[in-house]
């Protein structure tokens, strides 16, 4: 297996773009979806007199979406980018509906930078966390290396993300997010007539 390329990016927050968030607020949201630590707790008397109702948090109804698909045309540069892009738009549609198994069914198992995206959806599902407004968009892209003995090949992608936030279960505004525009290097591996994310910019 080659090495994996990181190239530098616009800024070093650049590619958690990809997580869906960036910066400082980026940091915030990230402890935020974190999957809380056991917590210990002491058991008190309550008082006689008072008697507290749990406060129950209303899930936000997720969109149903149809799941988006690709049908491999080949081993091609062109087929290559065109899958490049696919994966954001998997992206897209995991962050809008909690469906991180999309993310998983065109990834390599090894793929760290998948496996980071699929997690960070599952743990906003379950905390009832939303993107509003966050896509992260195609702009451009140019194939940086392509191995047809080995059935690898790297996109050069360039993307951007517009201005949005992230939404608790409450409706309360988590994190503000600014319109930025970043790049990063996609590896991508080509077997069994299917595309997969071999490895992504961080």
């Amino acid at each position: 297996m080659h090495p994996v390329t990181r190239p530098l990016l616009v800024s070093a927050a650049a590619a958690m773009a990809l997580l869906g968030a960036c910066g400082a607020e980026e940091r915030e949201a990230e402890r935020a979806l974190q999957p809380a630590p056991p917590v210990s707790t002491v058991t008190a008397s309550p008082s006689p007199s008072v008697t507290e109702a749990p406060v129950a948090l209303q899930t936000p109804a997720r969109p149903t979406l149809p799941r988006p698909t690709f049908e491999a045309a080949g081993f091609t540069e062109d087929d290559a980018i065109a899958f490049a892009g696919h994966y954001l738009k998997v992206l897209n549609y995991a962050h809008a509906t909690g469906d991180s198994g999309a993310i998983r069914g065109i990834s390599e198992p090894d793929c760290g930078a998948c496996r980071d995206d699929a997690e960070v959806v599952d743990v906003a599902h379950r905390k009832g966390i939303t993107w509003e407004n966050r896509e992260v968009r195609f702009r451009s892209a140019y194939i940086e290396h392509f191995d047809p003995q080995f059935g690898e090949a790297g996109v050069q992608l360039e993307m951007d993300v517009p201005t949005g936030r992230l939404v608790n279960a409450d409706g309360t505004t988590l994190a503000d997010f600014q319109r930025m525009e970043f790049g990063g290097l996609m590896q991508l591996k080509f077997h069994d007539g299917r595309w997969w994310v071999w490895e992504m910019p961080r």
